[in-house]
């Protein structure tokens, strides 16, 4: 085989690896935003998130109103409307966390007052949500 020959060969494996990573690359990132879209989806309403009952999982979203030193937060229930448009409501919430609790779309001094976040966790005793993920959502939606 002559070197010019043995050179386009190597280019056209080259390529093919490059086209071959940018697929797996992009099914993984599709994958991941299917799998964010429908855990959103599952958001809990004003209704559900008050009759809840201690142990059962949630997934709120909540406008962010303080926070505290200790790993908690406080907030808003937010109600989802339609696509990325929340209604806000008067319910409180708490929200427990600690530095090793998963940040999703940002990192946790992302969570501030105004922040706005969807919460996955735990319902405790004292009604609070113990998250087990925290997901930023505050660049990608609106509220009113």
């Amino acid at each position: 085989m002559s070197e010019a020959k043995r050179r386009q060969s190597g280019l056209v494996v080259i390529l093919a690896l490059i086209v071959g990573l940018g697929m797996v690359s992009t099914f993984t990132v599709a994958r991941r935003s299917m799998h964010m879209a429908s855990a959103m989806a599952a958001t809990t309403d004003q209704t559900a998130f008050a009759q809840a009952a201690p142990g059962s999982k949630v997934q709120a979203a909540v406008e962010i109103t303080a926070v505290g030193a200790a790993g908690s937060a406080q907030g808003k229930l937010l109600d989802r409307e339609r696509g990325d448009l929340y209604k806000r409501t008067p319910a409180a919430v708490k929200i427990g966390y600690s530095d090793a609790t998963p940040v999703v779309m940002g990192k946790l001094a992302d969570l501030h007052a105004g922040a706005v976040v969807h919460v996955k966790g735990t319902i405790g005793q004292d009604h609070s949500v113990a998250a087990e993920q925290i997901v930023i959502l505050t660049q990608y939606v609106q509220v009113h």
